[in-house]
């Protein structure tokens, strides 16, 4: 097959998903900081929740990276 159709069937994956937290990650910041804005009492709260949902999304993007890794191991070129 064609080495470049090749690379880019490794490179899509990890692209996407680093795009996908991306967004995600600045959705949570967003939200929490216009939570931390309305009502500064329960800042640290919201700071903890905040601090473990971007874990979690930062958790999905690695594992896109081993799928990718994966899915290149498996190129023959």
């Amino acid at each position: 097959m064609n080495p470049v159709f090749m690379a880019l069937v490794a490179i899509v994956p990890i692209a996407a998903g680093a795009v996908t937290a991306a967004f995600a990650m600045r959705l949570i910041s967003v939200t929490a900081l216009d939570g931390m804005t309305r009502q500064p009492e329960i800042a640290p709260q919201l700071f903890t929740a905040m601090l473990i949902a971007m874990a979690l999304v930062e958790a999905l993007c690695i594992y896109t990276l081993v799928v990718t890794l994966v899915i290149a191991g498996k190129i023959v070129v």
